[in-house]
């Protein structure tokens, strides 16, 4: 699934889970890290071809027309950041450190959990059981044009049902609430 994607549907779900659950969660802290496989995967590769493009000047073109060089830096993370794996690992450390389940951590296992049936074996497939298996689902590509307007028909459907809820308006603490029904009458 592309990045944006990603992100809107890790923030709907910080958001649906700041609203459920007693505890705080921070939407912005699980859309980060909704995106977070991706920025990992991609993020080094983009910033030294940003880097070398504007080291070398404006003339400076990459191989076949591209505007930047191809730099395969974080590539090799690519695997490693859409682990389940890895998150599992990662998720049990944090939990000990932190002395509690840090939420927004939920985004990164949504953005591994969307990637599996989202990617084709031609495209970035997800090795979801790397490094104990390389196993990895032949799914719809997500740029397919009717799946990409599925996926943001269905954002808009999630966000449409967030507004009906009120859950994408900030909470007044109830106090705030009354002063301010007060104030109207």
């Amino acid at each position: 699934m592309d990045i944006v994607a990603h992100c809107l549907w890790a923030a709907a779900a910080g958001i649906a889970a700041k609203r459920s659950i007693k505890t705080s969660v921070s939407v912005g802290g699980t859309a980060w890290w909704g995106v977070f496989p991706d920025v990992l995967a991609f993020g080094p590769s983009l910033a030294a071809g940003l880097w070398l493009r504007l080291a070398a000047g404006p003339t400076a073109g990459a191989a076949g027309g591209h505007v930047l060089p191809h730099v395969h830096l974080g590539l090799p993370l690519y695997p490693a950041a859409h682990s389940l794996i890895v998150f599992l690992l990662v998720l049990a450390v944090t939990t000990l450190v932190a002395r509690r389940v840090v939420v927004e951590l939920f985004g990164w296992l949504l953005h591994i959990l969307i990637d599996i049936p989202t990617h084709s074996l031609r495209f970035y497939a997800t090795r979801f059981l790397w490094p104990i298996s390389g196993f990895r689902v032949d799914g719809v590509a997500w740029w397919t044009p009717w799946f990409w307007i599925t996926t943001y028909a269905a954002l808009a459907a999630v966000y449409l049902v967030l507004w009906w809820r009120g859950w994408l308006s900030p909470r007044r603490p109830a106090a705030d609430q009354g002063v301010r029904e007060a104030a109207r009458q």
